[in-house]
């Protein structure tokens, strides 16, 4: 009977011991947990203290003008300034590449040749037609930022 206690008491001591050993290996990693948690908030804290002195240091109107500045220029050298030059009559020049023909089975022939033809008038090209697509869209699109963000 004494041997059967002492196994009794072995395998107590034994599963007390391992459920101590859980308890703590949990409760440490609790508080590990808790620390991560923690400087990922000082991160995060620090992060945005420094987004916002960002933002106090260079104004978002700033932004504005140069942006406007930038449609500006776009708009006067590819709309304004041809057409001024067309009514004064300074010619454009404009590059257009001619395709030959090939014969043999391309074997003879074929080549592509760049000329340069002067014109007199305003030239719209597609480039053209595109860019003031793209700058009214992007104001109407902002525009419609604003009123949908209020």
């Amino acid at each position: 009977m004494i041997n059967n206690c002492m196994g009794l008491e072995v395998i107590t001591m034994l599963g007390g011991s391992i459920m101590g050993f859980v308890f703590k290996y949990m409760s440490e990693r609790a508080k590990d947990r808790q620390n991560q948690f923690e400087l990922m908030m000082k991160r995060h804290k620090a992060q945005e203290d420094a987004h916002n002195s960002a933002v106090k240091r260079v104004s978002v109107d700033g932004g504005k003008w140069i942006r406007r500045i930038i449609v500006c220029v776009i708009l006067f050298g590819v709309v304004l300034a041809p057409f001024i030059l067309a009514l004064m009559g300074v010619p454009t020049i404009v590059e257009i590449q001619e395709e030959h023909r090939a014969f043999l089975w391309g074997l003879v022939g074929g080549k592509t040749e760049i000329k340069f033809v002067e014109l007199t008038g305003f030239l719209l090209i597609p480039e053209v037609r595109q860019t003031l697509t793209a700058i009214v869209g992007f104001y109407f699109g902002a525009s419609a930022g604003k009123v949908s963000a209020r």
